[in-house]
């Protein structure tokens, strides 16, 4: 975004008795009239961090304390190492790209039958054959997997979680061709090439150089209008199963956190969020932020381990009452 902001000045040139116009227009179009940067602390900004792709190429090559009392919205810089343990994900893996939900293509592909005409094809087999009719040539629209989107809190509060969620990330990765991974807490970064590495420990590995705000705070509601503002990345919610692993201990106002769940639910085919802390039997969805992001989720779920947490990505293409349904009955 400071690269598309130097450009507007550059461009627009907006003299300097009405640049503070030009920064409220900025912040409404890019922000959708919710500025990513806390008012009064330049150093609340949230910082984006892409690995941008670049070295897709080199990387397919290379093939205790717990719960609500450790969110806070400050910033700590660290770094994580994850150990070896047997790999609980290779049927997953090997199941999740034919169970994601599919979509109707705008590509189409040749069928014997049950198809559309396929009018030009005919007409150069009509040509070539001396203006003899030969049997219509069809097409059909092609399915294909929709995208997969995980959000992983890295947070302190989600300490204890954090190393199986990047085994499932990249499982995810591996299995399903479409597949995107970013992590947030008080910066957003998106590790999808490093998770593209085929071997689980060079993977890991790169993506936690690229990550820097392990087990720190969270500021859930303005790095996900971070990840709006950025039209690249916002395109790969469109139409997309969504899922935020996450506690969604939101400190403070929650309206960011509204705002940005409502856009991402306007976006995606399938907005859903894994807490841990749906594990306990007891847990209700009664904080403030929670009730206000229930209307806009098609699912909460317990996302306090790995088996349920691939049984239900596993089921995404199965249809299911809305969390609000389920959670009104439950409560």
């Amino acid at each position: 975004m400071s690269d598309i902001h130097e450009a507007a000045l550059a461009t627009l040139a907006p003299p300097p008795d009405r640049r503070d116009e030009f920064e409220v227009h900025f912040q409404s179009h890019f922000y959708g009239n919710t500025s990513a940067v806390v008012e009064g602390e330049a150093d609340e900004e949230t910082r984006i961090k892409d690995d941008g792709g670049a070295d897709d190429e080199r990387t397919e090559a290379e093939r205790s304390r717990e719960g609500g009392e450790l969110s806070s919205a400050l910033e700590q810089l660290s770094t994580r190492d994850f150990q070896r343990d047997d790999d609980r994900l290779t049927a997953f893996r090997r199941k999740l790209s034919s169970a994601l939900p599919a979509r109707r293509s705008f590509r189409t592909v040749r069928t014997p039958s049950r198809g559309k005409l396929d009018l030009r094809r005919s007409l150069r087999e009509i040509v070539s054959a001396d203006g003899d009719v030969p049997s219509p040539l069809l097409r059909r629209r092609q399915t294909v997997p929709r995208k997969l989107l995980l959000l992983i809190d890295v947070s302190g509060s989600m300490k204890l979680h954090t190393a199986d969620y990047l085994k499932l990330a990249h499982a995810a990765v591996q299995g399903a061709g479409r597949a995107e991974i970013f992590t947030f807490g008080t910066r957003l970064t998106r590790i999808t090439s490093a998770l593209r590495i085929r071997d689980r420990d060079q993977a890991l590995a790169r993506a936690v150089a690229q990550v820097d705000d392990w087990d720190g705070g969270t500021r859930m509601g303005p790095t996900l209008l971070a990840f709006l503002s950025v039209p690249r990345f916002s395109s790969f919610a469109r139409g997309a199963a969504v899922i935020i692993l996450s506690d969604a201990l939101e400190r403070g106002d929650h309206a960011e956190l509204e705002t940005a769940m409502r856009r991402l639910s306007a976006r995606a085919f399938r907005l859903s969020l894994a807490t841990p802390l749906a594990g306990d039997p007891r847990f209700r969805p009664a904080t403030a932020a929670l009730r206000a992001i229930l209307p806009d989720l098609d699912d909460l779920i317990d996302g306090s381990s790995l088996t349920s947490l691939t049984d239900f990505i596993l089921s995404l293409a199965r249809p299911a009452p809305t969390a609000s349904t389920i959670w009104k009955r439950v409560s």
